[in-house]
């Protein structure tokens, strides 16, 4: 076990030496067969050589069909109980997965708005820098607009009759053709 206390070999050996089981005594199984006995649960003494007498035997039965009806009625009983936990079980297990799917929902959708947070906070810091640092806003530049062009890619996956993200990838289309060069092996690089 990973949780498993180490114990110094003195703590060791005192825990072995601690019994295993505690006998109860002569004097709690006298009083829990006189209880039985006072219940009718138990006939009188009954052991090795000891015979039995009229005092000793059991109280008068019941009729027959008392013990097939409680037969019966046990059985019935607990297959009403199986009926009742596998309905009960069905629901419940229905429940939780419904719990996770919509959990797992919520956590995309905070997954998601939390990677958009981010990525509108480092477009307002590249918009506040200042000018001295142009060649290193041009690539940040690229590499914004990179990703906007890969979240809309993955937008139209999700949903493909939606107009905003189809003129979104228009323009990326034009600005590609725009700024295409025939030496560049006609390929849109993305980078990551």
């Amino acid at each position: 076990m990973k949780d498993e206390i180490e114990l110094t070999p003195a703590e060791r050996r005192a825990l072995d030496a601690l019994p295993r089981e505690a006998d109860p005594g002569q004097l709690l199984e006298e009083r829990t067969v006189k209880a039985l006995r006072e219940q009718g649960l138990l006939a009188g003494r009954a052991g090795p050589g000891a015979g039995r007498d009229a005092s000793s035997l059991p109280p008068a039965g019941r009729p027959w069909w008392q013990l097939v009806a409680g037969i019966a009625a046990a059985i019935a009983l607990f297959a009403g109980g199986v009926s009742v936990g596998q309905v009960v079980g069905a629901r419940q297990t229905a429940d939780a997965f419904q719990t996770v799917f919509e959990d797992g929902d919520a956590l995309l959708a905070a997954q998601v708005q939390r990677a958009g947070s981010d990525y509108v906070a480092a477009l307002a810091a590249l918009a506040e820098a200042d000018g001295s640092a142009a060649a290193d806003t041009g690539q940040a530049l690229e590499v914004a607009l990179t990703a906007l062009w890969a979240a809309a890619n993955e937008i139209v996956r999700l949903a493909p009759n939606d107009p905003l993200t189809a003129r979104i990838l228009q323009g990326f289309e034009a600005r590609a053709r725009d700024t295409w060069e025939p030496g560049a092996g006609g390929q849109l690089l993305v980078e990551f």
